[in-house]
């Protein structure tokens, strides 16, 4: 099968047409490239909506454009809703700015390749997702930058998973530990037991009465502060966002908490930390 475009030529002889001229032009190879072109167009299509990660696209000022079925269903937002709307209004608050920057970086031009970012996204109900983020300009054949195209991975199951294999590693090195944490806790147990065995007798003085308690309340301290050491250790983490902290008291506790295994091993520790 040919495809024709046609054009017909009318010969008029006072104001009778006598003839007309038929002009044919063969556009099949124009039809089946166009043909092909909307094929491509629907395969892309069924690709962007079939993916399970976000994908988007925006102008480079950061209104959305496209919003495909996986941001729906993560958002709770549908393209109605969020058409012509700046992207970074979906963004968590603290990282509204650091996407402002990025478009910022990539509509200047300063950036020619695929750019990666962590933004935290807030659905209808509020919930915050985590969200790895790829995103690289759309370019003219010239170079300009047209547009930003944006591919968002849900990492809920990825945090989950991680906060398990960190717990089971807590768990292995509590097994390592448990010999110099039981020889640990057994040294001011055995001072309470004869401390205590003192105070019982009858014929001691008010001054070592009072060493003995004191020894007492020394060993329980000890005791209370290695068992507290342990469960926080422990104890599985719920807060998965980073935030700043003092390195300083957590190695301590840490050095604190590998002493008693060390001195099993017979290794002796020295450390220098600064205030």
């Amino acid at each position: 099968m040919r495809f024709y475009y046609y054009r017909i030529v009318p010969f008029m002889w006072e104001e009778v047409v006598e003839s007309v001229l038929l002009l044919l032009d063969d556009v099949t190879e124009q039809v089946l490239l166009s043909e092909e072109v909307r094929r491509v167009e629907r395969h892309l299509a069924s690709v962007v909506e079939s993916a399970r990660d976000i994908v988007l696209s925006a102008t480079t000022d950061g209104r959305i454009l496209t919003w495909n079925t996986a941001a729906e269903q993560l958002s709770g937002y549908s393209l109605l809703e969020v058409r012509d709307s700046y992207f970074f209004e979906y963004c968590a608050p603290s990282h509204r700015k650091e996407v402002e920057t990025a478009f910022e970086t990539l509509k200047a031009g300063h950036s020619t390749g695929s750019q990666i970012g962590e933004w935290h996204l807030v659905t209808r109900t509020g919930v915050v997702l985590p969200v790895s983020w790829v995103y690289s300009p759309m370019r003219t054949d010239s170079g300009e930058t047209t547009g930003i195209v944006a591919v968002g991975r849900d990492l809920t199951e990825y945090r989950k998973l991680e906060m398990q294999l960190v717990q089971s590693q807590k768990l292995a090195a509590l097994g390592v530990m448990a010999g110099g944490i039981a020889h640990e806790i057994r040294n001011p147990l055995a001072i309470c037991y004869s401390a205590a065995q003192f105070l019982m007798e009858h014929d001691i003085t008010d001054e070592f009465r009072r060493e003995c308690v004191e020894d007492i309340r020394t060993g329980i301290n000890k005791t209370s502060i290695i068992i507290e050491n342990l469960l926080r250790f422990a104890r599985p983490v719920t807060r998965t966002d980073l935030i700043p902290i003092d390195l300083v008291p957590v190695l301590e506790e840490t050095l604190l908490l590998i002493s008693n295994q060390a001195k099993v091993q017979n290794i002796e520790l020295f450390w220098d930390v600064p205030s």
